[in-house]
């Protein structure tokens, strides 16, 4: 298993997105940098990092770290990833990795509803021609079909309607709060939060991160990579057959990233 915390494990989406735009003169924002593998790993090919978290103790540990490597483009925030302090056109490139789907926690409404107003907000800091860079889970993902755990709360909370597990969830003592989304739902909610061309790209084995990553309508080369990752399990290997069919792959394949643009 790859150190989610080294930045060589950060070289799949890196070099995707050194292949899309011109890192070395980009400003990056990263919310929810976390153990910060992927900031420092784009630190090394950007202009500038901004690294947000909503956590003073991984800020903490960040800034030992980054005085350990004497990385010097880097600035840390302590901010939520729900109110973000900057201008519009601020970043070229944002980065919401394994984030989104804890925002909604402590916030009143729908979870979609909160989810939305994140992206909203990531819209409008990215500059003309900026890119988003967006980690998750796909919803109905066949390890969440048999009954792995999703987001620590309870088994089943994302496969079942919405309405069914906040109910059953409140009736345990703990609503559902992390909501994941399907291929389709995850394309209507960029859409609306206006973004264009969404690009989604299937994670092996999964998006922290990545091994490889690939657009997900490219069967053959998913196939020939399910093969090759480091960890196989039964459901990975069920997937390499689902690999056969991009619709089928699509609603039940692994976690996804999503590269989108503005309008």
């Amino acid at each position: 298993m790859k150190n989610r915390g080294d930045p060589e494990s950060w070289n799949v989406p890196v070099d995707l997105l050194s292949g899309m735009m011109d890192l070395k003169d980009a400003d990056v924002l990263d919310i929810g940098f976390g153990i910060g593998g992927f900031l420092i790993a784009l630190a090394a090919r950007s202009r500038a990092v901004t690294g947000v978290d909503i956590s003073l103790n991984v800020i903490k540990k960040m800034e030992s770290r980054l005085g350990f490597r004497k990385v010097d483009n880097v600035r840390l925030l302590h901010e939520s990833a729900v109110s973000l302090p900057f201008d519009e056109n601020s970043f070229d490139l944002i980065i919401l990795n394994g984030v989104l789907e804890y925002t909604a926690k402590g916030h009143e409404g729908s979870p979609r509803e909160t989810h939305l107003k994140v992206l909203k907000d990531i819209r409008r800091l990215l500059r003309p021609e900026g890119l988003f860079y967006l980690g998750i889970e796909n919803r109905y993902y066949l390890k969440f079909l048999l009954g792995h755990g999703d987001h620590y709360e309870m088994r089943f909370s994302n496969i079942l309607p919405r309405k069914v597990s906040t109910f059953i969830s409140k009736f345990l003592g703990q609503e559902v709060r992390h909501w994941i989304y399907s291929h389709d739902e995850l394309m209507t909610l960029l859409e609306q939060a206006g973004f264009n061309d969404s690009m989604f790209f299937t994670a092996l084995p999964n998006y922290k991160p990545p091994e490889y990553l690939i657009p997900i309508s490219s069967m053959a080369k998913i196939r020939e990579a399910s093969l090759k990752i480091h960890t196989k399990r039964l459901y990975q290997y069920v997937c390499y057959l689902l690999a056969h069919s991009a619709w089928i792959y699509k609603k039940i394949g692994p976690d996804f990233v999503v590269l989108s643009g503005v309008k």
